[in-house]
């Protein structure tokens, strides 16, 4: 056990961090990839750690005019568990020039003067993780940090710091509104009641590609959404410069605060059009130390109410409430909410009577300002 574990926590001081400037030997590192939300127990050999993919460069940088021979010492600990591993390498030499670059294989080939030559677990907070390693795969959702400190022998001058990463293992990605599940007959596609649609999903992840496509005679979910014309566009949730480092994504990418949008965020060539029917897709874009995966939600449909065949003002008020309460609709108006068998009759905004043209024109403002329902 406490073999395999060495090498597993071994592989993760990718996260190891900066450096001091007064230290004769400096540390810097550079990661494979920055932004890893899923770590697989698989991309590296428990048996010949050596053999795996690099994860991280760490490259020592001698600033003095003579070479000095320095031990690198550990620790890992997660927040949830505390302390987890702790270790150091045997003296080695740096010389003055260009840095000294080390990668996990070094570390770990247990061979060679860079090699980790004391290592020890917490048996105890170690134990409390490998069944859930061993259950998925990959290591369980947490903040593991990682300390590492530099030693000069000679003058004892140390060069330390503190990183963490944040492993999240998102995997949530369900469709809320427009439409519902394309799987039955496209007869059955729930109407829309705007060309202007508001798009809603949920998702831990951040960074997403959504598909949208008219369906046309003889087409199934997956061949309509394959055709054109179609819109296309990628989205980032936290910022414009999450998605220029995703590696997969070589188009413009959106930002957005949250899981939605309203359509369409730019010119666009697929337009909307009464009595047709229409399917969309939202795949999660996720990095992993295996590279970036992709996650599929299930196809939604609907179809663009024709204005003058509208079934009574009864559909109407739902478009509008669910387009502005989002899930709290079914919360409300689903089966136990509290409204359950009520039909709204009329509809006031800020106290004033308000008909569902103005809610119409006014609907996008409204759904980004909303907050919370209150039941008078």
């Amino acid at each position: 056990m406490k073999s395999a574990m060495r090498v597993a926590w071994g592989v993760l001081v990718f996260c190891l961090g900066l450096n001091g400037a007064s230290a004769q030997v400096q540390v810097r590192t550079r990661l494979v990839n920055q932004n890893l939300e899923v770590f697989f127990l698989k991309d590296f050999d428990i048996t010949r750690p050596a053999s795996g993919p690099p994860i991280f460069f760490l490259d020592l940088i001698n600033n003095d005019e003579v070479p000095h021979r320095v031990i690198l010492r550990l620790r890992v600990e997660s927040q949830r568990h505390g302390e987890l591993s702790r270790g150091r390498t045997d003296e080695f030499l740096v010389r003055p020039g260009p840095p000294l670059t080390l990668s996990n294989r070094e570390l770990f080939a247990n061979a060679g003067p860079y090699r980790l030559v004391e290592y020890s677990i917490n048996d105890d907070a170690v134990n409390q993780l490998v069944n859930s390693i061993m259950a998925t795969g990959k290591l369980p959702s947490d903040v593991y940090s990682f300390d590492i400190v530099v030693e000069t022998v000679r003058t004892g001058s140390v060069d330390q710091d503190r990183f963490d990463i944040r492993v999240s293992n998102p995997q949530k990605l369900d469709l809320l509104f427009p439409g519902r599940s394309a799987a039955g007959n496209f007869k059955d596609c729930p109407p829309i009641f705007t060309h202007l649609p508001q798009f809603r999903w949920e998702s831990e992840m951040r960074r997403f590609r959504v598909v949208i496509a008219e369906v046309r005679p003889g087409d199934d979910p997956e061949s309509a959404l394959a055709q054109e014309p179609r819109f296309v566009k990628f989205f980032v949730i936290g910022g414009r410069d999450l998605g220029e480092k995703l590696q997969t994504i070589r188009e413009e990418v959106v930002p957005l605060a949250g899981p939605s949008f309203q359509y369409p965020p730019s010119g666009e060539v697929l337009t909307f059009r009464p009595g047709r029917t229409y399917v969309w897709r939202v795949e999660g874009i996720v990095e992993t130390s295996s590279g970036p995966i992709t996650t599929q939600s299930e196809i939604y449909c609907f179809r663009l109410a024709r204005l003058d065949n509208m079934r009574g003002r009864a559909r109407e008020f739902e478009f509008l409430l669910r387009n502005i309460l989002g899930a709290d609709y079914d919360k409300l108006f689903g089966d136990g909410g509290e409204l359950e068998e009520y039909t709204p009759t009329r509809l006031m905004l800020n106290g004033e009577p308000v008909t569902l043209g103005q809610l119409m024109r006014r609907m996008h403002k409204l759904s980004a300002q909303y907050k919370g329902y209150r039941i008078e």
